[in-house]
């Protein structure tokens, strides 16, 4: 693992690619509010895209746009009709400034994050991402054509949901990733991520890669506490439900969700086991728009990306982060 460059935290010159993105992740964990956001750009689709997902008390509030105008962009500042999003940098690798304001649908219902919901309330949010764990470091994402980071820190500021005002004080984490064609639409394979931060300071970064059969094909991944960084090794993952995986992209989506998701890492000392209690899932649709890789007739929703917000626990430590699996959608 490497240490990203002072350079990297800025907008890339794009490859001749039609499929070229680059995009900038944050999620946070506090008492109150939990989110994540993202914003991405496509240059040579001309559009760039919004996602915005707050979950409070059980309610999730979500804005997502996938077909900005790339020109209704400057730097790292979106704007549509609905809403307004900015990221700003205010030292590389040390503090970020996010900016949000718009309206946003609102629902206590998982399907209704995944196709829609008609009520909608204001929301804004300012926040700063500063005092990170650790380095943002470069890690192998086993795919050639793309470049990532990524870093823990500690999140302040204030969200505003429908004229309620909430003080935030907690942890979180960001990533930023560019290159050409990352196909997150699962084949024969999906994924869950765990960005998961622990009261006693340790952060944990897991990607599994998992075949059909529910065996791990891939690991990668660090814990990292201070200067200290350690890559894992190898890890199993496993989940409550009692679904099989083909199940999980429409059962999740219609409301259901594991009881428990557990991590079973190897790092140098051993294997251990890290256990995440979901409080929501939040499935968005991906949809395949390779059509230079892939059949132009097939379905245009491939699968399901889920986000969990989730309470964890190691070795005794509390901890809180977000989970991302992809399950095909049948």
């Amino acid at each position: 693992m490497q240490t990203a460059a002072v350079t990297d935290e800025y907008l890339h010159k794009p490859m001749d690619r039609r499929l070229w993105n680059e995009s900038y992740y944050f999620d946070f964990t506090a008492e109150d509010v939990r989110g994540f956001m993202r914003l991405g750009f496509q240059p040579f689709e001309r559009r760039a895209n919004v996602w915005f997902y707050l979950v409070r008390d059980g309610t999730a509030y979500w804005y997502r746009d996938e077909t900005i105008p790339i020109e209704d962009c400057h730097g790292h500042h979106v704007r549509t009709d609905a809403l307004q999003k900015s990221y700003r940098i205010v030292e590389p690798h040390v503090e970020w400034s996010l900016t949000a304001e718009g309206n946003c649908a609102a629902s206590d219902d998982s399907w209704d994050v995944l196709v829609g919901a008609d009520e909608s309330v204001p929301v804004e949010l300012d926040l700063t991402f500063a005092d990170p764990h650790h380095d943002a470091y470069s890690i192998d994402m086993l795919v050639e054509t793309q470049d990532h980071y990524d870093q823990s820190g500690h999140y302040t500021g204030t969200v505003t949901i429908d004229g309620t005002q909430y003080k935030l004080d907690g942890q979180g984490f960001r990533d930023h990733s560019w290159g050409w064609f990352r196909d997150w639409t699962p084949g024969e394979w999906g994924h869950y991520t765990g960005t998961l931060q622990f009261e006693n300071g340790e952060c944990v970064t897991l990607v599994a890669q998992i075949r059909p059969d529910a065996s791990v094909r891939t690991t990668f991944g660090y814990r990292a506490n201070g200067d200290r960084v350690e890559t894992i090794d190898e890890a199993g993952v496993s989940c409550s439900d009692g679904l099989e995986r083909e199940e999980r992209g429409r059962t999740w989506a219609e409301g259901d969700h594991p009881e428990r998701i557990t991590y079973s890492p190897e790092f140098g000392d051993g294997r251990t086991e890290i256990h995440c209690t979901p409080l929501h899932n939040l499935p968005i649709g991906y949809e395949d728009r390779n059509w230079a890789l892939s059949a132009p007739d097939g379905p245009w929703l491939q699968g399901v990306l889920n986000r969990m917000p989730v309470d964890c626990e190691w070795d005794g430590v509390a901890g809180a982060g977000w989970i991302e699996a992809t399950h095909p959608f049948n």
